[in-house]
C-alpha cells in the first residue's frame, strides 16, 4: 500500500491521459476531415484567377473572406455583409470599414465562393453504409434532384419577380442536385421562381451507372425514357392516377395470363390483387413522345390508407424486392432534410441584397457551412465510435453557433490565451456592433444618447 490517496491520485491520471489521448484524436480527426478541405494556398490562387483582387491594399485575404461568409451563415439569422464584418474583425482580426466588406462582395466572390464548395463537396468524407444501402455501391452514384423557394430583396423583382404569392415582390429557386448515399449536395442552380424543377433537371446531362431518384414532381415519362436509354437507373414514386400498361405480372394479381393478354392498367376497375400478399410486382408499358418504354412496376400496401404505394423501376426483381424498394425511396428523403438544414440553420431561406453577385456569394457560402457541419459530424462519429447516422444533422445545424467561431480559430492554426480572447470579445463589440449612425441617434435622443 502506498501513501494515503494514492488511488485517488492514480485513477486522476488515467483520466486525465485518457481526456489528452481523446483531445489529440479530436484535433487529427478534424485536421482530417474539416480542415482538409480547403487550403489558404488554395483558396488564395482560386482567388487571383477568378478576379476576387481587385484592389490594393489586400487587408482582407481571401481565404479569411470565404471562411467567415461560411461560418457567418451559422452565426446570425439575419444574412448580411455586417456579419462577415464582424466574424473577420473577431477570428482574422481584420478591423477594416463595413463599406470595405461590403465591396468584395462581387463578381469575383460568387466565382470564389462556388469554386471553393465544389472543391470542398469532392473532399467530404464519408460514413459506411447500411447492409441494404451497401448494395448500391455499385452506382457511380444515386442522386436525387430538389428546389426550394428564398425570399429576396424587393430591389431584385425584375431579375428574379415572385409568381406565387402577392406579399413578396421578389424570390429565386435553388435547384441542387444531392447525393444521397454521402448525404451531401453536389450541384445548385440558381433561378427565378417561374423556372419549372423538371425543366431544370432535364437540362442536365445524365450520367451513365448513376441511379436517379426524385419525388412526384419530377414524374416525366419522357424522362423516364432518356434516364433508362443513357444507361442509368431510376427508382421514382407513381403518382396515385398513373395508368400504366401491365405487359407482366410476376406476383401479386389475380389471373395473370388475363390481365397481361388484356393490358389492364393499374387503375383499371376489373384489377384485382391477391390478399395473400401485400405487395405486387409487375412490368408495364409507359407512353412516351417517342414511343412506349416498359419498365418494373412494384407496389407495397398501406394498411393507413388502404391503398398501393407504387414505385417504378430499373432495378431488377433479382436484384431488389418490392420491400427493398419501397425502403430504398425512403432514402429520397436526405435532400429534404439538407435542404431544412441549409434554410433552418445556414439561413438561406432569406437573403436579403439587391447585389445579384452578392445573392450568389451569400448561398455558396450556406452550401459550404452545411458541408463544413457534414465533416465535423463526420470527425465527431470516428473519434467517439458511433455510426454517423446517430448524430442529426439538423441537431448539429442548432449547434453550429457554438462551433462556429473555434472552428475559425482552428483553421487560421490560432493560439489563444486568456488574454486574446478577451480582446476577441471586447473587439467584436467595440467594431463589429459601434452603432452606424451616430448622428440620427443623437438627433433623435438628444442628450440622453449619451
Amino acid at each position: 500500500m502506498g501513501e494515503p490517496g494514492w488511488l485517488r491520485r492514480s485513477l486522476e491520471r488515467q483520466r486525465l491521459r485518457k481526456a489528452q489521448l481523446r483531445e489529440r484524436r479530436s484535433y487529427k480527426a478534424l485536421a482530417k476531415d474539416t480542415l482538409s478541405l480547403l487550403s489558404k494556398k488554395e483558396v488564395e490562387s482560386i482567388a487571383r484567377e477568378c478576379g476576387f483582387y481587385k484592389r490594393k491594399p489586400k487587408e482582407i485575404s481571401a481565404f479569411d473572406f470565404v471562411l467567415c461568409c461560411a461560418m457567418a451563415s451559422l452565426t446570425e439569422a439575419k444574412r448580411g455583409f455586417a456579419t462577415v464584418w464582424r466574424l473577420l474583425a473577431a477570428a482574422a482580426g481584420v478591423e477594416v470599414a463595413r463599406s470595405a466588406v461590403t465591396q468584395r462582395f462581387g463578381e469575383g466572390s460568387a466565382k470564389l465562393m462556388q469554386e471553393a464548395f465544389t472543391r470542398a463537396v469532392e473532399r467530404l468524407p464519408s460514413s459506411p453504409c447500411p447492409d441494404l444501402l451497401g448494395r448500391l455501391k455499385r452506382f457511380e452514384s444515386v442522386l436525387a434532384d430538389d428546389g426550394s423557394v428564398i425570399m429576396l430583396s424587393p430591389l431584385l423583382k425584375k431579375l428574379f419577380p415572385a409568381t406565387r404569392t402577392n406579399s413578396v415582390d421578389a424570390a429565386g429557386k435553388v435547384h441542387a442536385t444531392a447525393d444521397l448515399l454521402r448525404r451531401r449536395i453536389t450541384r445548385v442552380e440558381i433561378t427565378g421562381e417561374r423556372e419549372s424543377e423538371l425543366a431544370v433537371s432535364r437540362s442536365r446531362p445524365i450520367e451513365a451507372g448513376t441511379l436517379y431518384m426524385s419525388d412526384l414532381g419530377y414524374t416525366c415519362y419522357d424522362y423516364f425514357a432518356d434516364i433508362k436509354q443513357a444507361g442509368a437507373d431510376l427508382l421514382w414514386r407513381l403518382k396515385d392516377d398513373a395508368n400504366p400498361k401491365i405487359v407482366k405480372v410476376r406476383h401479386g394479381i389475380c389471373a395473370p395470363v388475363s390481365v397481361v393478354r388484356r393490358k389492364l392498367g393499374l387503375d383499371s376497375k376489373e384489377l384485382r390483387f391477391t390478399r395473400t400478399q401485400d405487395t405486387f410486382d409487375v412490368d408495364a408499358e409507359f407512353p412516351t413522345s417517342g414511343g412506349s418504354v416498359v419498365m418494373r412496376v412494384v407496389g407495397r400496401y398501406n394498411p393507413e390508407t388502404k391503398k398501393y404505394h407504387c414505385y417504378v423501376t430499373t432495378l431488377s426483381a433479382d436484384e431488389f424486392t418490392p420491400e427493398e424498394l419501397a425502403a430504398l425511396y425512403c432514402l429520397r428523403w436526405v435532400i429534404e432534410l439538407l435542404f431544412k438544414l441549409l434554410k433552418s440553420s445556414c439561413h438561406l431561406d432569406h437573403v436579403d441584397t439587391s447585389n445579384p453577385h452578392a445573392l450568389r456569394t451569400h448561398i455558396y457560402a450556406s452550401l459550404l457551412a452545411a458541408t463544413v457541419l457534414s465533416s465535423v459530424c463526420h470527425a465527431a462519429a470516428s473519434v467517439y465510435g458511433i455510426p454517423g447516422y446517430a448524430i442529426s444533422g439538423l441537431t448539429v445545424g442548432i449547434a453550429a453557433p457554438i462551433v462556429a467561431l473555434p472552428l475559425l480559430f482552428l483553421w487560421n492554426s490560432t493560439r489563444l490565451t486568456p488574454q486574446k480572447l478577451a480582446d476577441m470579445i471586447l473587439r467584436v463589440l467595440a467594431v463589429g456592433c459601434r452603432d452606424q449612425n451616430p448622428k440620427r441617434t443623437l438627433a433623435k435622443w438628444g442628450v440622453l444618447a449619451a
